[in-house]
């Protein structure tokens, strides 16, 4: 239950001078406190508890929920291996973009979760620029062109059998001599003799997630900085949108957003916020009724 709390009418910001705790164990925390502590003073340490109980990139332990679900979840795996009341952690999805199937997309959530105050606040940012690139190949195939569209060895690589065998699989190579030799063990043993070179989708060896990562952490700093102006709570964003554009030509309203609902996440407090002009009309392209 959220408890009322005179400390939201103080005139700092309520967690100025805490200390949150980021669960991680891939090297984000300097891709997510600096925002942080620059937007409200909030202190964020990072504990390394085993957040790949909650999935991998890989598939080798499936993910059990929802990106913003497991974000939560590895948020609470440091505060309680920690104590501390506030949580930060966050979770990636690297994969065909649903409105561009041909194009991969890599959004990422980051999360604040405040037990002390029953808040959690998450913001997400979403990139095309992410590099994620695949191949199979066999012993001894030439791998340049790949390895340059794969921006190896910035960005490190994963080998694993292609088909058949589950194992081995190598994570993090970073070196022409360990990419070799884990082809040749992965192609030795799977069914169709070759082995599967994809990039390394951890935070800590993909530096184009890195940067998406970092852009979600500065959208999260902006909305934990943000004030509720009826009580003061952090937090305070869009939690909704007002769909409906009249249609130039008929008048039906076209399914864009019209509105955009800023909302408070412990008192009932909502103010809608309009984003297209009441003179604005849709074009009768997105219209169903003039272009059934």
């Amino acid at each position: 239950m959220v408890r009322p709390s005179h400390r939201w009418q103080q005139a700092h910001h309520p967690y100025a001078g805490l200390v949150a705790v980021l669960a991680t164990k891939h090297g984000k925390l300097p891709l997510i406190a600096p925002p942080i502590e620059k937007a409200v003073g909030l202190r964020v340490d990072a504990v390394a508890v085993d957040t790949d109980a909650l999935g991998t990139f890989t598939g080798d332990i499936p993910r059990p929920g929802p990106p913003l679900e497991t974000a939560i979840a590895k948020a609470r795996l440091g505060m309680s291996a920690t104590g501390h009341v506030i949580g930060l952690a966050s979770e990636g999805s690297i994969g065909p973009d649903p409105a561009m199937p041909f194009v991969t997309a890599d959004r990422e959530i980051v999360v604040l979760v405040d037990d002390d105050n029953g808040i959690v606040v998450w913001e997400a940012h979403s990139s095309w620029d992410v590099v994620a690139a695949s191949t199979s190949v066999g012993a001894g195939d030439d791998l340049g062109t790949f390895l340059a569209e794969a921006g190896f060895p910035d960005h490190q690589l994963i080998v694993r059998p292609n088909i058949g065998a589950m194992h081995p699989i190598h994570k993090g190579i970073s070196s022409t001599e360990q990419l070799t030799a884990a082809i040749a063990e992965c192609a030795a043993v799977a069914h169709d003799g070759l082995a599967r070179v994809e990039t390394d989708l951890r935070a800590h060896t993909c530096p184009s997630r890195r940067a998406v990562i970092a852009a979600a952490a500065e959208r999260l700093a902006g909305r934990i900085a943000a004030r509720c102006p009826a009580c003061g709570a952090p937090g305070w964003g869009r939690i909704d949108v007002v769909l409906g554009v009249p249609c130039a030509w008929c008048g039906t309203e076209v399914a864009r957003p019209r509105a955009e609902i800023d909302g408070c996440l412990v008192c009932e407090h909502r103010e809608t916020r309009p984003v297209v002009s009441p003179e604005d009309h849709a074009d009768p392209g997105e219209c169903s009724s003039c272009n059934p």
